[in-house]
Parts: C-alpha cells; sequence; structure tokens
C-alpha cells in the first residue's frame, strides 16, 4: 500500500510537528555546531508555532515524518545584508522577529528543506515551499522576492523550481560561506 502524503500547512502545526522536524533538521544540517545558523531552541520553535505556523510545513507519509520545508518572511533590507554577508543566517532571524508580520514582508528566504532519502526525486520539498508560501501570500498583491543560501546542487534546483512556479525572483547565496 502506497503512503499517503500529507503536509502541515493544509492542517493547524502542532507542537509535535515542530518538535520532531526539528529532530530531523538537527540529525542532517547539524546547526547546534555552525556559528551563524538559526537554531532550533525552544524560543525558536515556539516563535513558529505561535506566530508564523505555515513558514514550517512538516511532510509526512502517512504518519511519519519524512521531510520539512522552512520559509521566513523577510524584507529587502534584511535580505540584501545576508546576501552581502553582513548579517548571519540568525542574525536574519532574530532581526526578522522584531521587524516582520505576515503583513509587512517584500521577500521571503526559503530557509531549508530536507527529505529522506528513499522519497526524494518526487518534489517533494519544492511543493512544501510552494504550499507555504501560497497560505502566507494569500490575499496579498505584492510579489516578494525569493532569496536562499543553496548547499548543494540540487538544493539550488529546488529552489529555481520553486521561483519558477511561483513566477517569482530568486537571489541565490551559495556555499561556502563564512561569517
Amino acid at each position: 500500500m502506497k503512503e499517503k502524503i500529507a503536509f502541515s500547512v493544509d492542517r493547524k502545526l502542532t507542537r509535535k510537528d515542530v518538535d520532531e522536524s526539528s529532530k530531523v533538521a538537527e540529525a542532517f544540517f547539524h546547526m547546534q555546531e555552525k556559528p551563524g545558523e538559526i537554531r532550533a531552541t525552544k524560543e525558536n520553535k515556539q516563535f513558529f508555532l505561535e506566530r508564523m505556523p505555515e513558514c514550517d510545513n512538516v511532510i509526512y507519509a502517512g504518519k511519519k515524518i519524512i521531510g520539512f520545508a522552512l520559509i521566513i518572511p523577510s524584507n529587502k533590507e534584511l535580505m540584501k545584508k545576508f546576501v552581502a554577508k553582513k548579517i548571519t543566517e540568525d542574525e536574519l532571524f532574530e532581526e526578522g522577529k522584531k521587524k516582520i508580520k505576515y503583513t509587512n514582508f517584500t521577500t521571503i528566504y526559503l530557509c531549508s528543506c530536507f527529505v529522506k532519502k528513499e522519497y526524494r526525486g518526487k518534489g517533494l520539498a519544492g511543493q512544501a515551499w510552494i504550499k507555504s508560501i501560497q497560505k502566507i501570500m494569500k490575499g496579498r498583491k505584492i510579489k516578494p522576492l525569493l532569496f536562499a543560501w543553496v548547499q548543494t546542487k540540487e538544493g539550488e534546483m529546488v529552489v529555481r523550481r520553486v521561483a519558477s512556479h511561483l513566477k517569482y525572483t530568486v537571489k541565490l547565496l551559495k556555499e561556502p560561506i563564512s561569517f
């Protein structure tokens, strides 16, 4: 029997979604070891759960988490600083938490996505990002700029497909990076 694929953005994000997707993210990205990256702290997880639940989109196959896609609404000023490597990813997020709401963002940071190996190649990460973006864009007339810090060829391909599908412009910051 083929497992049904579901996205948390199509229902209400739960504490379990956030906690389990954070574990998956840490296991793959090792954020705790990398200065300047957004960490899955209790405070950050609570922020997404309470203030921007549509931005953390957890992907399920049946009842098990197989991946996630995280976006962060931002603005052009913060985007330019980040792409120019004047601020870290964590500083981008912390500044954004103070200034950005669903009502005033002009850019969207395609922060991270991950899909377990056995589910890759099906477009799930891109679908998750697109679903999140469409959800936060509902009723808004602006066309935000997308930006991403791509670390793999596959990641760059997903980012470019998402931008193309949505007909949005995208700015890329590529590896290697050091802050």
